[in-house]
């Protein structure tokens, strides 16, 4: 499978490859974000191969940062989205994310779940307040049972808003994420002690965080995305049907109309404790419209952050030791 092509095949891949690209043009222009696809052609252009393989894995994480922080799936694509689907873009930025991915800091994007160094991150309610308890927030045992029940209500209410109202265009939920509730971890690297804290879709922009280490149970069954192909079969073997809730937003965000599907979380749970996205699997399926085998139908891979693990089976973790408290400041994240 080629990976480079593709990551260029994807909007959150090319925006990385691009981020990578401004960190490493010799371009004057190097230093704005783009206005204007010439501009953006200027800049690839003028990359020094070289340096991209001298990046280290701060700065190719700072690169998937901003292109995380940037990912919009309840609206068109942005400015700069556009910008750099332009096809003399894309084939200028060829050589660029080759290099990035081969750098040796990149060569653990591609594995499965770490299950011995998994992370709970929690930001504060407010700017200025924390639960009281330091214990990590649990799941009821049903919450998958109430995710199923709420989801077909609110189908059902856009199904009716649209015979009420047929020309409405209303937004309603875009994300493809499991219950509301449910756990997501993500692994620590040195330095950092979570990767969530700087990798997360459409962050609040907080800059305070409690982080817990995760213990693992046993040998879980977990489900790994690395690619639109692996998403597309999760949709496939579970399907749950929403076409009324992701109609409007999710025509927004790929231009496609299609009848919608994404994961029945419930009846995956049968045969997954958890999901597991890659970072591979981040770069090439998150924004698409991806067909299904069944009929002309599709699904979206939205809300889920890189290496994000969604424990679909409360058992199988705890997160019972006390948090340490990370802080943000202009040279990124620190242990306080």
């Amino acid at each position: 499978m080629d990976m480079v092509a593709l990551a260029l095949a994807s909007p959150r891949g090319r925006f990385f490859a691009a981020n990578v690209a401004y960190k490493c043009s010799n371009d004057d222009s190097a230093y704005c974000r783009p206005i204007a696809p010439e501009h953006v052609r200027d800049v690839v252009r003028a990359v020094d191969i070289r340096a991209v393989a001298k990046l280290s894995e701060w700065d190719l994480l700072d690169a998937l940062s901003l292109a995380t922080d940037f990912a919009r799936y309840w609206q068109p694509p942005d400015e700069e989205d556009v910008l750099f689907a332009d096809p003399e873009v894309i084939e200028a930025l060829r050589p660029v994310i080759a290099a990035a991915l081969d750098s040796p800091h990149a060569r653990w994007w591609v594995e499965p779940v770490d299950l011995e160094n998994q992370r709970y991150v929690l930001h504060p309610y407010s700017i200025d307040q924390w639960p009281e308890s330091t214990a990590p927030y649990r799941p009821s045992e049903d919450h998958l049972k109430l995710w199923l029940e709420r989801a077909l209500q609110t189908e059902a209410r856009f199904r009716q808003d649209r015979v009420d109202r047929p020309n409405n265009t209303m937004g309603g939920e875009w994300w493809s994420t499991p219950a509301g509730g449910t756990l997501s971890t993500s692994r620590s690297r040195d330095g950092l002690g979570a990767l969530e804290l700087m990798l997360e879709e459409d962050s609040s922009g907080c800059g305070e965080a409690r982080v817990w280490p995760v213990q693992v149970h046993g040998t879980p069954r977990v489900y790994e995305i690395a690619n639109p192909t692996d998403w597309a079969s999760l949709v496939d073997s579970y399907p749950f049907a929403v076409p009324e809730s992701r109609r409007s937003v999710w025509l927004s965000t790929t231009g496609e109309r299609h009848d919608w599907f994404i994961p029945d979380w419930l009846a995956v749970a049968e045969d997954y404790d958890a999901v597991h996205l890659s970072i591979y699997g981040y770069l090439t399926t998150p924004g698409l419209a991806i067909p299904l085998s069944h009929n002309p139908r599709a699904t979206v891979l939205a809300g889920w952050n890189p290496d994000a693990t969604w424990w679909l089976n409360n058992a199988v973790i705890t997160a019972e030791d006390e948090p340490t408290l990370w802080r943000r400041s202009d040279e990124g994240w620190r242990k306080t």
